[in-house]
Formats: structure tokens, C-alpha cells, sequence
């Protein structure tokens, strides 16, 4: 799929969001903003000691708008797909007036197919965000949508807008064994023969490894198409040497080329055991970590590549080599930084499951989307060589009754039911 950046051209307004907003008196007029923005660090803070985790900051409710124009020609049997990384939190998405889906987790990644609302013209493109509940978590959460938005475009037969996933099977002093995945959808009303063919670049682009192969689908079917691949004498990954190579596949419809997908990997062997511990590389690795949430201070909870780099850098030079996201998932920017410069990462699923900790935090709506939400912090990570846990859990006091608890096994099983390449553990508070 191409993947266009969606930032810029965005409207906000604070206030109410239903559908009776332009007949109340507390909505604010509109105002340009690009994103990634955080609402709530240029207001004034509070005098309210309920508010004091939150950093004295009120979340208030509001909503972003966008218009695009488009052709009859662009509409033409493609896909059109939005990517929010991130969005705190309950956020509610509409195009040309019509309710689309929800990012109910402040920390969810989230994919919408808007194909079908689309339209030739203009086109209102709209999120409001449910955030006046307060306080919505433990810490400085910001508001609104603070990261990335990205739109994805591809013809009906493509690869999935989740990607190429690729895992270490085996390395030694030889070669590396590489399992890879390749989810392709046929959304037209015709059986679709096509081609995948993989290629593994190395960091001065020539191509080190490929493989090929020929699927059909029926109308309408989804496949994980998986090969592997070798690549001889390997430069493995690790904080010292943090070399990355490249995935890119490419999915022919005869001779033509109808969708195209690159990303980032690296190779590495996780091995634990009682007598040796964690080994990465058949070395032994200890862990000198730290946590951190997902505020760049002054900047609020607005994510940028530069900032989230500046962090795990500094973290790096005073001699970390792990950092525990805390208590949710990591930003795509910091996974990326941390690939770059050799940081391993303890990804976190939430700080709460079915009992909230904060009045209005994600504990709200747990029950209902734990599975999605599981699932797509594992498909964020998986071709990110830094992670090497999972972690179901912050604190939970869930762990400590014997029904509750299943929920453990819930998440673990949704998580490897697409990444069981990694380590789950669950941050067990034992006051609990």
C-alpha cells in the first residue's frame, strides 16, 4: 500500500462534540492546527486536587476535521485506509457525516477502511474525541490526536496494510533462516492469480536474499502467504552493533506490479533458560533499564521523530541499554530509534484491565476491546529487532483472584495468536 503522511490541513475546536454542537454556547471556533498536537499543554491547569496525577491539566472534549478532494479516477477500485497511531483517548471517527469506528484505547494503533464512505468531490474527514472525563489515567496523558495519522491507498488485490512480518528462525557463524509473512487480501469479485516476491536488502541496498511465490485467492479471501529465506552470513543486531536490513515485497499481477511494501528488521536469536538467563546472540545480556512514559515534557504528549530519538539517545549515553514503556505501548517513532541505536524494549499492553485505576482511563472499555487492542500493539512490533517482551500488564490487581486472572491467558493468546516469536510477562505488584 502507499502510505501517505495525513498531518497536515487539520481543523480543532475544543468543546462539545454531539450532534446538537452548533446550537451550544461552550464549543470553540475552529482553528488550524497540524498534527501531531496535544490539546491540553497550552491550557491552564486547575486548581483541583483530584486532577493532581494529570498534572493539574483538565481534559476537555473536542474534535479535528479535515477535507480532501478526490477523483472519480482515484476512487476507482482502490482501497483508501486510515492509520491512527495514536489518539487519547475515546475517539470517535466520522466521514462525510458517517460513523466510520472508534480508537478507543488512548494508546491504540488503529486502522479504518473508509473506502466506501468516500465520495468524487470533497470529502469531511472527522474525529471527536471523548476526553472530558476526569482524570483519564495516573500520569500527564495529554488529548487529542498526538500522533501520527497516515492514509493508505492500494488497489483491491494487496498486501494488507498490517505488512510483511519477518521473525529469526535460526542464525549460526553460516547463515540466518528467516520466516516471513505475507498477508495479501483479494477484495474484487474475481478469482486473482498473482505473484510475491521478497527481496532482503542490506543497509547499502543491495539485495541479499529472494524468494518467490504464486498464490491464487477467491473473491473476498484473505491469506497469510508464508516463504523462508536465508541470508548468508548475517550482521546480527544488538546494542552493540544494531544492523538492520530491509524487507521488500512486491505482489505481481502478471507483469504488472500492483502493490509494493518496505520496512526495517532485523536479525537476532532470543534464547532464556534458568542456568543462562536472557541470551541474545548466544550472549548473555543484562538488562540496565529504565521507564518512561510517553511525554516529551515541555512538548506534551505530542510524539515527534526527533524528540523520541533525542530520548532513547540520552537514555543510551548515560548507560541504559533497556527502556520499559510504562506503563502502554511505545510510539512507532521510539520503536524506530531504539532499532537505530541498539535500545532493548519491554513493550507494555496498559496499566489497567477490567478495574480502572483513574476515574476515566482505559479500564472503561477493557472488556470490550482487549483483543483488538492485544493485537495490534503485536503487529506494531513485530519486524522491531528492539522488543523482546511483552508485557500484559502494569500493577494489575486482577492477578490476585483466581477468575480474574484468566484474563492473563486472554492476552497472551491474542498476542501470539500473531507474534510468538517474543517473551510475555506480566508486571506483577505482589501488595496486590
Amino acid at each position: 500500500m502507499k502510505r501517505y503522511l495525513f498531518n497536515d490541513g487539520w481543523l480543532y475546536s475544543a468543546g462539545a462534540t454531539g450532534s446538537l454542537a452548533a446550537f451550544l454556547s461552550d464549543i470553540a471556533p475552529p482553528v488550524p492546527v497540524t498534527l501531531p498536537h496535544d490539546a491540553l499543554i497550552g491550557t491552564e491547569r486547575v486548581e483541583d486536587q483530584s486532577l493532581n496525577p494529570v498534572a493539574f491539566y483538565k481534559g476537555v472534549n473536542m474534535s479535528y476535521s479535515k477535507e480532501i478532494q478526490l477523483t472519480e479516477e482515484c476512487l476507482k477500485d482502490k482501497t483508501y485506509i486510515l492509520e491512527f497511531e495514536g489518539v487519547y483517548q475515546m475517539g470517535y471517527l466520522y466521514v462525510n457525516n458517517a460513523f466510520v469506528g472508534e480508537c478507543k484505547y488512548g494508546y491504540g494503533n488503529y486502522f479504518h477502511d473508509i473506502t466506501h464512505y468516500l465520495k468524487p468531490g470533497k470529502n469531511v474527514i472527522k474525529m471527536t474525541v471523548k476526553n472530558g472525563g476526569n482524570p483519564a489515567g495516573r500520569w500527564y496523558t495529554g488529548g487529542g490526536i498526538y500522533r501520527d495519522v497516515n492514509l493508505y491507498v492500494a488497489d483491491k488485490l494487496h498486501i494488507k496494510v498490517t505488512g510483511t512480518r519477518v521473525s529469526t528462525e535460526d542464525v549460526d557463524d553460516v547463515m540466518a533462516t528467516l520466516k516471513v509473512i505475507v498477508p495479501v487480501e483479494n477484495k474484487t469479485d474475481r478469482v486473482m492469480d498473482a505473484v510475491i516476491v521478497n527481496e532482503v536488502l542490506c543497509d547499502g541496498g543491495h539485495v541479499v536474499s529472494s524468494a518467490r511465490a504464486p498464490i491464487t485467492l477467491l473473491p473476498g479471501q484473505e491469506e497469510d502467504v508464508r516463504l523462508r529465506m536465508v541470508v548468508e552470513e548475517a550482521k546480527l543486531w544488538d546494542e552493540f552493533t544494531p544492523n538492520l536490513y530491509t524487507i521488500r515485497t512486491t505482489l505481481y499481477k502478471g507483469e504488472e506490479v500492483c502493490d509494493t511494501f518496505e520496512d526495517q528488521f532485523g536479525i537476532r536469536k532470543l534464547q532464556l533458560d534458568v542456568k543462562r538467563g536472557l541470551r541474545i546472540n548466544g550472549k548473555t545480556v543484562k538488562f540496565r533499564g529504565g521507564c518512561i512514559h510517553h511525554d516529551n515534557g515541555v512538548l506534551g504528549a505530542a510524539t515527534f521523530e526527533a524528540s523520541e530519538e533525542r530520548r532513547v539517545r540520552l537514555m543510551k549515553e548515560a548507560g541504559y541499554n533497556a527502556i520499559r514503556m510504562a506503563h502502554h505501548p511505545m510510539s512507532k517513532a521510539m520503536l524506530r530509534a531504539c532499532d537505530r541505536l541498539g535500545v532493548y524494549v519491554m513493550d507494555e499492553f496498559s496499566d489497567v484491565w477490567c478495574t480502572t485505576k483513574a476515574e476515566f482511563d482505559y479500564g472503561l472499555n477493557f472488556a470490550t476491546n482487549w483483543e483488538l487492542d492485544a493485537k495490534n500493539l503485536a503487529y506494531k512490533d513485530y519486524n522491531h529487532p528492539s522488543v523482546i517482551f511483552y508485557s500484559i500488564g502494569n500493577e494489575i490487581p486482577e492477578t490476585g483472584n483466581k477468575f480474574d486472572a484468566a484474563w492473563g491467558k486472554k492476552l497472551t493468546d491474542a498476542i501470539r495468536s500473531v507474534d510468538d516469536t517474543r517473551y510475555v510477562v506480566n508486571s506483577v505488584n505482589l501488595l496486590l
